[in-house]
């Protein structure tokens, strides 16, 4: 009657092992690909990552490439218009000489 019941005792604990041996599988397997899951989130959020700096260190480059340009037109129109005002002044003063040169004519006729 004792053997009975050591080898009942030792089959249902024999059971409860293998069983929890199952469950605790099963979970590793579940654990593993939901670890597997967020590696590939994970590598595809650090490509995201990667792909933005790239396009906004290029999209920098380019702010930056476009304000120097803008600064060498400003630069230029500025010299344009110092250019302009002293051709401006120059006509005025050629404007003068030659109406001068032609009330010296007309006195002369």
């Amino acid at each position: 009657m004792q053997s009975i019941a050591i080898i009942f005792i030792s089959g249902v604990l024999v059971l409860f092992f293998f069983s929890g041996m199952n469950v605790y599988k099963s979970l590793y397997k579940k654990i593993s690909e939901e670890k597997k899951m967020l590696a590939d989130q994970i590598e595809k959020l650090e490509d995201l990552i990667e792909r933005y700096d790239k396009k906004s260190k290029t999209s920098v480059s380019a702010l930056r490439d476009n304000q120097d340009n803008l600064d060498v037109a400003r630069d230029d129109l500025q010299k344009i218009r110092v250019e302009n005002s002293d051709l401006k002044h120059k006509l005025v003063v050629l404007q003068k000489k030659a109406d001068e040169l032609y009330a010296q004519v007309n006195t002369m006729i």
